[in-house]
């Protein structure tokens, strides 16, 4: 069976390309459930935006942009491959488990990682590949042009002939050459000015009490295309790391949003500072995190002087108004007196 992930229509793709593009398949597989994360899932971007996924939580492909909603039915066919393509997958896992001896046990779960890629390149021609990791590290590259896996490591070596001697690795070249560009072409047709489109991120800063000290938050809104890294960090160098997991998050008019909340103990001098890089901007936006009871310094530092200045001016135009007042005045009021 080839290898396809999603199945494709057979239409003459036919359009203008001004630059190139790169299509990425990213499939990870956990011999056993992990909490908080899905078992199997894959991710697919274009050109290092995320536009689609499925995984073994909600067994459906879903797209990420609006622009792909047409197509619905293929959409229900790609369902059905990655379902497929997931029994598979584990059918490798089970291999490479056996083949460095390793099991479950104690706790130890195993991971299987698969990434492909196709590229289209602004000149009409095409590139691409495919490697495999286990447990993290990676042990297989695909070569293209002998349709073979060579081994990454010494240690590895023993299992990529036995892994070429499983598994035929036509339809690896199949997926890259063929299926993947034609793939890459469709999409292409309803994303091309998705690709383009920027919009920048707006930030806000807040903070809260704990129970352990004080929580940041950092809120990414408003920003398009969606992949974006948000990070705490503090004295201009250390990054702090968050315990808990931010999801990027679709708004109503298309733009995405995200939080990135941490726990930190205030400490004298420390400042804390909220980066985010995205594609939309020249450089990394830096933005300070100011305490309240900075802010509260910061407006009585204006009250003062303002008052000060208030005042003055307020006793130089009483004097000013005084000796304004003719002095015929002053001695009817007291002849009236008399």
């Amino acid at each position: 069976m080839a290898w396809i992930l999603f199945l494709l229509f057979s239409l003459d793709l036919s359009a203008v390309y001004c630059r190139s593009h790169t299509l990425h398949f990213h499939i990870t597989l956990a011999s056993a459930p992990i909490p908080g994360l899905s078992q199997y899932s894959i991710i697919m971007y274009m050109d290092g935006v995320q536009y689609a996924r499925y995984n073994s939580d909600i067994r459906r492909a879903q797209f990420y942009s609006a622009s792909l909603n047409p197509l619905s039915e293929h959409l229900d066919m790609q369902t059905k491959y990655a379902q497929a393509f997931e029994v598979w997958q584990r059918h490798r896992l089970n291999f490479l488990m056996g083949v460095f001896n390793t099991t479950n046990g104690e706790g130890h779960i195993h991971v299987y990682q698969r990434k492909s890629a196709c590229e289209l390149h602004d000149d009409g021609t095409i590139g691409g590949y495919q490697d495999i990791a286990f447990d993290g590290k990676e042990f297989l590259v695909f070569d293209k042009e002998t349709a073979v896996y060579i081994p990454s490591t010494q240690e590895a070596v023993m299992v990529s002939h036995l892994w070429n001697k499983h598994y035929d690795s036509t339809d690896s070249k199949m997926f890259i050459e063929i299926d993947c560009i034609k793939h890459m072409k469709l999409y292409l047709l309803y994303i091309s000015n998705d690709l383009e489109k920027k919009v920048p991120p707006n930030v806000k800063i807040s903070s809260s009490e704990s129970e352990s000290g004080t929580k940041l938050h950092c809120l990414v809104y408003g920003f398009y295309p969606r992949d974006v890294k948000v990070k705490w960090i503090k004295n201009e160098t250390d990054e702090i790391y968050s315990e808990e997991s931010a999801e990027i998050r679709p708004n109503p008019d298309g733009t995405y949003q995200i939080r990135v909340s941490v726990e930190v103990t205030p400490e004298e001098g420390a400042t804390y500072s909220c980066h985010v890089d995205h594609r939309s901007l020249e450089n990394i936006l830096v933005v300070p995190f100011v305490p309240v009871e900075s802010n509260k310094k910061n407006i009585l530092y204006i009250i003062i002087p303002v008052g000060s200045a208030l005042l003055v001016l307020l006793i130089v135009l009483g004097v000013f108004i005084y000796r304004k007042v003719p002095s015929g005045h002053q001695s009817v009021s007291t002849e009236d007196g008399d």
